[in-house]
């Protein structure tokens, strides 16, 4: 009886590491994600400025997402990390390339929102 259980805990643990590790999404591929504006057609300057940008955005996201605080203070401090990020964009990109940008990265990120929930709160 004590090896069933072993063994059902054992299943258990292993199908629950698995489905966790199915819901991250890696740095690098959130990174590529954001940086993927071709389609704007931004000048070379504005482009490697929105990447520089980007990599600091990136780390705040995860700073936020590994944090040990609760879904509701997770969700407030991403409501802020948009608000400074949206002004932070519209004065790299202008109001208008700001607008085409969080569109293009609304279609872009639903991928990755349907592997992270805790990435719908980007751009929202």
């Amino acid at each position: 009886m004590k090896k069933i259980a072993l063994i059902t805990f054992i299943l258990i643990a292993l199908v629950s590491s698995y489905s966790y590790a199915q819901e991250s999404v890696p740095k690098e591929v959130l990174l590529n994600t954001l940086n993927g504006v071709n389609k704007l057609k931004l000048s070379n300057l504005r482009t490697t400025q929105l990447m520089e940008y980007n990599e600091g955005f990136v780390d705040r996201v995860y700073k936020i997402i590994d944090g040990d605080k609760s879904s509701k203070d997770k969700k407030s401090a991403f409501k802020v990390l948009n608000s400074d990020t949206e002004k932070d964009l519209i004065d790299l990109l202008g109001k208008k390339n700001y607008k085409k940008y969080k569109k293009l990265m609304d279609d872009e990120l639903k991928p990755l929102v349907k592997k992270s929930k805790e990435l719908k709160h980007l751009y929202n």
